[in-house]
């Protein structure tokens, strides 16, 4: 199909799943006697939270884990960012707070913080303890369990190489002082270390619950929580069910009964969902719809300090090649792709790191760095696949094929970028779909040859995203190794000078953008839709989504 043609008929209107109907019964969400419309219930004043309502939300596809430091992706995040709390959490305006930890002292140095807890308990009863954050800190890194997530601890002293095999547990510096004190010792100072310790990866876990049960992170009947909600129910592949959790320190500031998510990956059906409504937000729209939402005002958008790209496995024909990847990130339309198919106000990536990250003068990393590819650069992307061609010896190009996790957006952009890609460089690109979890298992064990990926900013630093590409880091996934690029990661790592420190971050894009082994796509946005009498779920440019202060007004 030729482009023109495939980006007409996706700007067409979808046919809306039938299986879905405007009848059906809700997904429990409608409590008091309120419909799934949100009526008001005669002995509520209107516009007051209603306590006793769920929000009813997709997640779209079952979690790959509620173990803290194991799923490290946004679906798991979301379900465990309701249920859990850390030793601070990002407030409305995103700054770290008190949460567990109701304050805390830091070193002159900046080097060591000490955290006392408040008091609380978990959802079973038994007191949340300093003892629980020091295991579960300890447990990140220990190289047996092999967690995704571990280079977040790395800023700890002794971290690193305990989860290298260089080191010992007892070297890692986290240690609880008593049951209500914490003492963290990092390797260096880090400004932002308050805002790392704001994700899932640091919730502490229970250790006699954990040590009792390997698999406690399986069903709701062993999960423990310590966060604004506890589940009651989860129905693997189909639902998750949780309720307020009365023993959490601020159950004052939770204003719902509980939530409610489902698990229905085909955007039009979740579409179709909301508008019926059976859901209360959605923070997906059908690519063909967005513009038409967005402009009735039926939908927002948000910035997020996030990149889509496709990863190229640089061990795997054509990708071994520097100038074959240059190719596939030169030719394809970014601005026409987000015209006429992403259609959420995205910009086009032409570098890494996205914006949203701040250097010390107060000037986004972004604008200073500024672009290192052209969009839509055919010419230079053929001479540049030719020559690729020549180095290898290759008449024929190896096949190309591209993973995507499976989803009518992701399939979407590759079909276009597929036709891109043989309009402009003659290649033929196969595309395959996988279900989320065995997508994401293959993809960390580096086993894809192309594949796609949003990654958002865990913390709101540049080195987010550059640390990732260090050789053997668990985010690489594609084989990336460059001696000077880890090296210059390292540096950054340790130096304290903030001028110092940022410009050396410009110098490491330099170089991975040069090697390029990913094609950037473009800086994300969130296009979401709230039903009316939703008020209150924080998104975070930076961060998960939080629905401890969401309410239902009816």
């Amino acid at each position: 199909m030729k482009l023109s043609k495939l980006l007409k008929v996706m700007g067409t209107s979808v046919l809306l799943a039938a299986t879905v109907l405007a009848g059906c019964s809700s997904q429990g969400g409608s409590t008091g006697g309120e419909t799934a419309q949100g009526e008001p219930n005669n002995q509520q004043e209107a516009g007051q939270p209603d306590l006793s309502a769920f929000l009813r939300l997709n997640l779209k596809t079952e979690p790959p884990s509620l173990d803290p430091p194991k799923g490290f992706d946004s679906t798991s995040n979301e379900v465990l960012n309701a249920m859990m709390e850390g030793l601070v959490r990002l407030d409305k305006d995103h700054v770290p707070q008190p949460a567990m930890a109701e304050k805390w002292e830091v070193t002159p140095d900046g080097k060591t913080y000490t955290f006392y807890l408040r008091d609380s308990n978990w959802s079973n009863g038994d007191p949340v303890t300093a003892h629980d954050f020091e295991y579960a800190f300890k447990r990140i890194v220990d190289p047996n369990n092999a967690f995704p997530s571990a280079f977040l601890a790395f800023y700890i002293e002794g971290a690193e190489e305990y989860n290298a095999g260089n080191g010992s547990v007892e070297d890692v510096k986290v240690k609880a002082i008593d049951d209500k004190t914490l003492e963290i010792t990092l390797k260096a100072p880090a400004a932002y270390f308050l805002n790392i310790i704001t994700q899932p990866t640091f919730f502490p876990v229970n250790k006699a619950v954990v040590e009792s049960n390997p698999n406690f992170a399986a069903d709701a009947s062993t999960l423990v929580a310590n966060g604004p909600f506890k589940m009651t129910e989860w129905v693997h592949d189909q639902t998750i069910k949780m309720e307020k959790n009365e023993g959490y320190w601020d159950k004052d500031s939770v204003k719902l009964a509980g939530i409610e998510w489902v698990m229905v990956i085909d955007e039009n059906t979740q579409y179709q969902m909301f508008t019926t409504g059976q859901l209360d937000d959605i923070e997906t729209v059908p690519n063909d719809l967005k513009q038409k939402v967005i402009e009735s005002g039926e939908a927002k958008v948000t910035d997020q300090a996030a990149i889509y790209y496709y990863r190229m496995n640089v061990n795997m024909p054509p990708f071994n090649n520097a100038n074959v990847r240059k190719a596939f990130a030169l030719a394809i339309d970014r601005q026409l792709l987000i015209d006429n198919v992403a259609q959420g106000e995205q910009k086009p990536a032409l570098a890494h790191v996205p914006y949203g990250m701040v250097e010390p003068d107060g000037r986004d990393f972004r604008e200073v760095g500024g672009t290192y590819i052209k969009d839509n650069d055919v010419e230079q992307a053929k001479a540049l696949l030719q020559k690729g061609m020549e180095e290898e010896g290759w008449s024929t190009l190896p096949e190309v094929t591209l993973t995507y996790n499976t989803s009518d957006a992701h399939k979407a952009i590759a079909q276009a970028l597929q036709e891109m890609w043989k309009k402009n460089l003659g290649v033929d690109v196969k595309l395959e779909n996988k279900e989320w979890n065995v997508f994401l298992a293959e993809q960390r064990a580096r086993q894809l040859q192309f594949s796609r990926s949003t990654i958002p900013a865990d913390y709101a630093d540049p080195l987010n995203f550059l640390e990732l590409y260090t050789t053997d880091h668990p985010g690489n996934r594609v084989n990336y190794s460059n001696s000077e690029y880890d090296a210059l990661v390292e540096q950054i790592r340790n130096t304290v000078d903030e001028t110092e420190r940022f410009k050396l971050m410009h110098q490491a894009e330099d170089i991975f953008m040069e090697d390029m082994p990913i094609v950037p796509i473009y800086f994300n946005t969130v296009v979401y839709m709230e039903q009316p009498y939703v008020k209150g779920i924080v998104r975070h440019a930076v961060g998960t989504i939080d629905f401890k202060w969401a309410e239902i007004t009816k």
